[in-house]
């Protein structure tokens, strides 16, 4: 069979398969990713006997997805990064981000000695970011289902996850960073990562208003697949370009909705990503010394999530219940976590077996969720 042909028929029947996955999740009341991890773990071995310019080629489609989609992410950060809504939030954002970073900075060096591919500082640093990150996007989507999105927490706990989702990526660019023994002089691409949106940022404002819809998604997509060439050739990963540039634009064009433009595509593409990372889960791996590791990370990722973010909500003036609340959102980690974990994998900064543990923990904490949120409802109501 033609090499095209596999490679169309590999890709209908991946993303075919990864949107049954995902939809049977989310019928079950959990996140679709779940789903799609689940199915890429059952598919790795037909996965593994594509030919291999069909895999190259599937891989480079789940890229391109995970572009637009970290680009999309980054895009619906800055409305939640004004100046009025960071001050409200900036305690609470505190205590989410730096309680967990660092227990997870203890528990990494503990790790360490079975985990660390490229030395401890690298590792310390990916496993503690990662203990701090919150599904933005996940988060988002919660609030609106159950008619957050304009209440006081809802508002802070956005505001918070854009606080300590920037911390986290950012950790991650200075791992990856001295993974590669960066210089000044071969720190140029990821500068120009950082430069490409921003020159283009008046041509762009200038010409926001004439832009058709599709013309605007195609310069934006542009701008975004520059972003993340910058960062891949300076040894990074592409998505870090693609989120700050996100971030960038998202705040600079707002007119133009750069989140909602590209999202369709990055949410075309990017189980595409999910399901080929989810071969990447050896469950062959899983003895009583993983069983252990697992146990740990869920355990550090929940308590220094949970009690780093009511301490901080409690310290920023809200009441136990709001706390409780804003708390149990700040605890969610989905489709972000796992991307994190992913990219750490990729550079060589964890190895299979902690992010194994690290995917697990991604999905035990956004499937305690919702019924955490259901049940403090009711305690509030007396039920």
């Amino acid at each position: 069979m033609p090499e095209l042909a596999v490679l169309l028929a590999a890709f209908a029947v991946v993303l075919g398969l990864a949107r049954l996955a995902g939809a049977a999740a989310v019928r079950l009341g959990q996140p679709a990713v779940a789903g799609e991890i689940l199915c890429g773990v059952a598919l790795a071995p037909l996965l593994r006997l594509l030919p291999g310019s069909a895999g190259l080629a599937l891989t480079a489609l789940a890229q391109l997805g995970l572009v637009l989609f970290l680009f999309a992410a980054g895009a619906h950060l800055a409305p939640s990064m004004t100046r009025a809504r960071l001050k409200s939030a900036v305690v609470p954002a505190l205590g989410a981000t730096l309680v967990p970073f660092a227990l997870g900075a203890v528990l990494a060096v503990w790790l360490a000695q079975r985990h660390a591919r490229a030395g401890s500082g690298a590792f310390v640093i990916v496993v503690a970011a990662a203990m701090a990150v919150t599904a933005l996007p996940v988060l988002a989507r919660i609030l609106a289902e159950r008619g957050l999105s304009d209440a006081i927490t809802g508002q802070r706990a956005l505001s918070a996850a854009a606080v300590s989702d920037v911390v986290a990526w950012t950790a991650l660019a200075i791992a990856a960073a001295s993974r590669h023994g960066w210089s000044v002089t071969s720190a140029w691409p990821a500068l120009a990562a950082i430069a490409v949106p921003c020159l283009a940022l008046e041509g762009v404002r200038r010409r926001a208003a004439r832009l058709s819809r599709p013309s605007a998604t195609a310069v934006l997509a542009g701008l975004a697949c520059a972003a993340a060439a910058a960062t891949e050739a300076a040894g990074l990963h592409p998505a870090i370009g693609a989120f700050f540039a996100g971030v960038v634009l998202g705040h600079a064009v707002p007119e133009l909705d750069p989140a909602a433009l590209l999202a369709p595509a990055g949410s075309l593409l990017v189980p595409l990503y999910f399901v080929l990372i989810g071969r990447q889960v050896d469950l062959g791996l899983l003895d009583a010394g993983l069983a252990a590791d697992i146990a740990a990370v869920v355990g550090v990722a929940v308590l220094g999530k949970l009690g780093g973010a009511y301490l901080g909500a409690r310290c920023g003036g809200l009441d136990p219940h709001p706390a409780g609340v804003f708390a149990v959102l700040m605890n969610t980690r989905g489709i972000t976590e796992i991307v994190f974990a992913g990219i750490g994998l990729n550079l060589g900064l964890v190895d299979g077996a902690l992010y194994t543990a690290m995917v697990v923990m991604a999905l035990v904490t956004t499937a305690m969720t919702g019924p955490l949120l259901t049940r403090l409802s009711r305690q509030r109501e007396g039920v």
